[in-house]
C-alpha cells in the first residue's frame, strides 16, 4: 500500500526536478539568443577588438623618442659611417699600403738592394730580405699568356682572392711564385734594372713542392723560416687592402677558382669586393642599431605600459620597422634629388656624392624588417582576436542588443 508522505515527497521531488529543468531550458535559451546575437553583430564585435588591439600596442611617448632616436641612427650611420669609398687608382692604393709595410718592416737602401742582388736567387727558398722587399711575386703578368690586364690577373691568380689568398698569396710569397686559378706555378725572379726592382723572367714550378717548402719552414727551419711566412702573411693582408679600394677592385671570393670569366662578368654589373664589403658593412651596422634599440626599448617594459610581453614586442617591432622605413626613405630621396641635379647641371662632385651615399645593406634591412615584422605582428594579432572573441563569448558582459 503506498504510504502517503512517500508519494508527498516524490511530488514534491518532481515539482524541484522539474522547475530545475525549466531553469536549464530558460537558460539554455537565453544563452542560444546571447549566441544568435553575437553571431548577428560579429563583424562589428570584431572592430571592437581590434580598435583594442591597435589601442594596446600604439606607440607610447617613450616609445615616439625611441623612434626619433633609432631614425636618428640609422640616418647618422648611412651618412658618416657606411659610405661607398672612393676608388683609387693601382698605383695609390699600392702606395698606401706600402707606407705601412714600411712602418711596420722597415725600408731597403739602395745599396743594401744592390747588394743582395749579387746572391744567387734559390728556387722556393728566397732570401728573408727577398722575402720582405721584392714585390709580391703573383702580381707578376709579363711572359704569362693569359694573365695580363688590371683586372685579368686578379680574377685568374689564386693570391688575390680574399679568402683562399690567404693560402696561396702567402704561400707565393714565401716561396717568390705565382700560382694561376688552373694551379699552374711558375717562379718569379727579379733583379735591379736602373735602381729599381724588376721582374727577371720564369721558370715552371710545382705548387706540391710549394707547400711543401712553406711547411718546412714552419716546422723545420726555427725562427727564420716562421719569420718569414709571418712577413709573407702580413704582406699578404696588405696586398689584399690595398687592391680592395682599387678602381678594379677584387673579385668576389671562391668564384675566381670556378671560372675567372664568370668572376671578371659579376665584376662589371658592380658585384665586386669592395661593393660587396660596403654593403656587408651597412647590413651589420643597421642589424646592430635594430638589436641596440630592441634591447634598451625592452629593457623600458615596467616604465613604459607593458603588461603583455607579446603586445609590447609588437610596440617594438613598429619602432624597428618604422625607423628604418624612415632612413631609407631620406637616403632614397637624398641620393635621387642629388643625382637628379648632378645629371641636369653635369656636375660630376654630386653625381659622385649621390653615389657614395647609396645605403643599399639599410635597404636589405629594411625590406626584411618590413617582411618579418608584418608576420610577426599579424600573428599575435590573430592570437589576441582570438582569446578576446573567445572571452568575448564565453563571458556575461555581452550587453550589445540591450543598448
Amino acid at each position: 500500500m503506498l504510504d502517503f508522505h512517500e508519494l508527498r515527497n516524490s511530488l514534491n521531488d518532481a515539482d524541484v526536478n522539474m522547475k530545475k529543468n525549466i531553469g536549464h531550458l530558460g537558460t539554455m535559451a537565453k544563452d542560444a539568443k546571447r549566441v544568435s546575437d553575437i553571431a548577428k553583430n560579429a563583424s562589428i564585435i570584431i572592430k571592437d577588438i581590434d580598435r583594442d588591439f591597435e589601442k594596446a600596442t600604439g606607440l607610447t611617448g617613450i616609445d615616439i623618442t625611441f623612434l626619433f632616436l633609432a631614425t636618428a641612427l640609422q640616418i647618422v650611420r648611412w651618412y658618416f659611417l657606411t659610405t661607398f669609398k672612393v676608388r683609387k687608382g693601382h698605383n695609390d692604393a699600392a702606395d698606401d699600403a706600402k707606407k705601412i709595410e714600411k712602418k711596420v718592416l722597415g725600408r731597403e737602401t739602395k745599396d743594401e738592394r744592390i747588394a743582395r742582388m749579387g746572391d744567387t736567387h734559390r728556387w722556393y727558398r728566397p732570401s728573408i730580405e727577398e722575402v720582405t722587399f721584392n714585390p709580391v711575386p703573383y702580381d707578376q703578368t709579363a711572359g704569362l699568356t693569359g694573365l695580363g690586364g688590371a683586372f685579368e690577373h686578379r680574377a685568374r691568380t689564386p693570391g688575390h682572392d680574399a679568402i683562399l689568398g690567404h693560402i696561396f698569396g702567402t704561400a707565393n710569397i714565401a716561396t717568390s711564385t705565382l700560382t694561376a686559378w688552373n694551379m699552374q706555378t711558375f717562379h718569379i725572379k727579379y733583379g735591379d734594372v736602373g735602381g729599381i726592382l724588376k721582374p727577371m723572367g720564369t721558370n715552371n714550378a710545382s705548387i706540391v713542392k710549394v707547400f711543401d717548402h712553406c711547411n718546412s719552414k714552419l716546422i723545420e727551419e726555427g725562427f727564420d723560416g716562421k719569420s718569414i711566412m709571418a712577413i709573407s702573411l702580413f704582406r699578404q693582408a696588405m696586398h689584399i687592402k690595398s687592391d680592395i679600394y682599387s678602381k678594379k677592385s677584387l673579385p668576389l671570393p671562391i668564384i675566381t677558382t670556378i671560372s675567372p670569366d664568370l668572376a671578371k662578368d659579376i665584376s662589371k654589373y658592380g658585384f665586386d669586393l669592395a661593393n660587396i664589403t660596403t654593403v656587408g658593412k651597412q647590413v651589420t651596422y643597421a642589424v646592430l642599431i635594430n638589436t641596440i634599440i630592441a634591447m634598451l626599448h625592452r629593457l623600458m617594459y615596467d616604465y613604459n605600459g607593458g603588461s603583455n610581453l607579446s603586445l609590447y614586442e609588437v610596440r617594438t617591432r613598429k619602432i624597428l620597422s618604422y625607423s628604418n622605413l624612415l632612413a631609407t626613405a631620406s637616403n632614397v630621396l637624398l641620393v635621387s634629388i642629388t643625382g637628379l641635379v648632378g645629371v641636369k647641371t653635369g656636375n660630376k662632385e654630386l653625381i659622385k656624392f649621390a653615389l657614395e651615399k647609396m645605403d643599399i645593406g639599410g635597404l636589405l634591412v629594411t625590406i626584411y624588417r618590413i617582411a618579418t615584422d608584418s608576420v610577426f605582428i599579424g600573428k599575435v594579432k590573430q592570437e589576441f582576436l582570438e582569446k578576446e572573441f573567445y572571452n568575448f563569448v564565453m563571458g556575461d558582459d555581452f550587453n550589445f542588443m540591450e543598448e
